[in-house]
C-alpha cells in the first residue's frame, strides 16, 4: 500500500482494530470506547505518516547528510497535522506541490477528513465529548490514506 513499510505496520494495525471493532454491537459502549481509541492511533498515525514520507522525499531528494538532518528534525517537531498544515509543509518542500496538493484536499472533502480526526482526537484526550462512530472514522481514514499516498507519490 505505502512504499514505507513502517507505514504500512501502522495502518496494517489500525485496520485490524477497526476489523474487530465492528465485532460488537453499535451500541455496545465498549465499541465506542475502542472507537474513540483507534481515532486517537489515526491521528498518531497521520502525523507518523507526514514525517515518514516527508523524511523519504528528503532521502530521496539529497544526498548531503547536513540538510538531510536539518529535514528530520524539523519533521520531528510536526504535531496536529491537520490539512493547513499539510498544505504548508509541502509548499516548503516545493511550492509547486501546494496548489495541486490543494485542489487534492479539497476533492472528495479529503480535508474535513484529516481536519475531523485531528479534532475528535483532541475532543478525547481533553475529555470532551465525542461522537465518533466507527463507520464514520473508517469513512475518514480511508479518505486521509488518499492524501498520505498522494503526497507519497508527489515527486
Amino acid at each position: 500500500m505505502f512504499s514505507n513499510q513502517e507505514l504500512n505496520r501502522q495502518y496494517n494495525r489500525i485496520i485490524s482494530l477497526i476489523s474487530s471493532t465492528k465485532n460488537f454491537e453499535p451500541d455496545d459502549e465498549m465499541r465506542s470506547h475502542l472507537t474513540k481509541y483507534i481515532c486517537v492511533i489515526c491521528s498518531g498515525f497521520i502525523e507518523n505518516s507526514i514525517y515518514h514520507v516527508f523524511y523519504d522525499i528528503a532521502e530521496r531528494s539529497t544526498e548531503q547528510s547536513v540538510v538531510l538532518t536539518y529535514a528530520k528534525s524539523q519533521l520531528f517537531k510536526i504535531q496536529n497535522t491537520n490539512s493547513k498544515k499539510i498544505r504548508i509543509l509541502t509548499k516548503s518542500f516545493n511550492p509547486d506541490w501546494h496548489d495541486p496538493l490543494r485542489d487534492f484536499l479539497q476533492e472528495n472533502n479529503r480535508s474535513t477528513a484529516i481536519n475531523y480526526i485531528l479534532k475528535e482526537r483532541h475532543n478525547i484526550a481533553h475529555g470532551r465529548d465525542s461522537t465518533i462512530t466507527i463507520r464514520k472514522l473508517e469513512e475518514n481514514l480511508s479518505k486521509t490514506i488518499e492524501v498520505i499516498q498522494y503526497i507519497e507519490n508527489i515527486t
